[in-house]
């Protein structure tokens, strides 16, 4: 049950016909797991976070260089050094303190990857590397859980949603 400081927070997004309280109660309750923080987990980490997921666990081995600066918006020029996971972590927090983030400063792959998917209700694939995708997919095949992947170099990107609860989707 949302107190009076958490429907006035998600307001906006209650008003929603789409979302209502029912619909933001389940994100409350809801689990993402982000599979890198650079320039497409940063933005997204933060826009879960301030949608008020309940639990966003978000993984990156790499940390966060002054060139990430300008693309990466949860990181900021103090974090130059930090592990990337980390740094998001603390934007998201100081962004939603409600929000319940775990930050895994690792590649997470094998089994540890099909636990961590598996305790999902939906992963992002934010990487950059065909090998870290090709895990992702399989961990979100064999899981059962929607995986969105997102991809962008230079001016172009990509957006793909896969549900594998849906026969007809393709992974």
């Amino acid at each position: 049950m949302m107190d009076d400081q958490a429907l006035l927070r998600y307001s906006r997004q209650i008003m929603l016909p789409e979302v209502d309280i029912e619909g933001q109660e389940h994100l409350l309750s809801a689990h993402a797991v982000i599979i890198g923080a650079g320039g497409l987990g940063s933005p997204a980490a933060l826009y879960l976070a301030a949608a008020g997921v309940g639990r966003i666990t978000i993984a990156d081995a790499d940390h966060v260089e002054l060139s990430n600066l300008q693309r990466q918006i949860a990181h900021q020029q103090a974090s130059v050094g930090l592990n990337k996971a980390h740094s998001a972590q603390a934007s998201m927090q100081a962004l939603n303190p409600h929000c319940d983030v775990v930050a895994l400063d690792q590649h997470v792959e094998g089994a540890a990857l099909e636990r961590l998917v598996a305790s999902a209700g939906v992963v992002l694939d934010c990487t950059d590397r065909f090998s870290s995708r090709y895990a992702v997919n399989a961990a979100s095949q064999k899981a059962g859980v929607p995986l969105i992947s997102g991809a962008a170099i230079r001016f172009s990107g990509q957006l793909a949603v896969f549900d594998p609860c849906k026969a007809e989707c393709p992974c």
